[in-house]
């Protein structure tokens, strides 16, 4: 907690002092909030240290990001109500949200698998949130008959989960005019979990 607020109000440090700490945050402090499942706090220190890290690499990318929403926002969004509309027709009950991959997340993918912004995909992912473990292989079956899933792109975090207790099921779809849908599949219990750990 300590280090998330010095994170947050680290534009009032001298700019050498300002790399040392993102540094160190990104090295040390992010990988021990994702090892104890606390995601939603991970996620926050790795944008704010990339971002003072890589001040313009994560402008430029925040820009990017905008206008790629911008551009995509009514396909996701009907991706979106397809998806809501196939799980009711197969019995789901479900909550169904869109979410956007972390601008550090978009930036390591472009580094590993070197690629152009414009390359990376999934940058636009539906989380469904159901009832029960059985229910979200229910969902992910409706989903796959919705959509054609990518070959080598499904992962099942709930039979296996992650070494912090993270679960969920994950696959990729290609949905309409052929753009890449990563979906997440969990309960609200795993979901909670997800997001603020154990």
């Amino acid at each position: 907690a300590d280090r998330l607020h010095n994170m947050r109000t680290l534009a009032a440090v001298a700019p050498v002092k300002r790399r040392r700490v993102a540094r160190e945050t990104m090295e040390i402090y992010a990988p021990i909030a994702n090892r104890l499942g606390l995601n939603e706090l991970f996620h926050e220190l790795q944008e704010l240290a990339f971002s003072h890290m890589h001040s313009l690499r994560y402008r430029v990318l925040a820009q990017a990001t905008r206008a790629a929403r911008g551009n995509r926002r009514e396909v996701v969004g009907k991706i979106e109500a397809a998806i809501k509309s196939k799980l009711a027709g197969a019995g789901v009950a479900a909550a169904v949200t869109g979410r956007e991959k972390h601008i550090y997340s978009i930036y390591r993918k472009m580094i590993e698998k070197h690629l152009s912004f414009s390359e990376v995909h999934d940058i636009y992912g539906i989380r469904v949130v159901v009832k029960d473990s059985p229910t979200c292989y229910l969902a992910l079956g409706a989903l796959h008959g919705l959509y054609k899933p990518v070959p080598g792109k499904f992962k099942d975090y709930i039979a296996i989960p992650k070494a912090n207790g993270y679960q969920s099921l994950h696959t990729a779809l290609i949905g309409p005019y052929g753009v890449p849908v990563a979906v997440q599949v969990r309960t609200e219990e795993m979901h909670r979990l997800a997001a603020a750990g154990v």
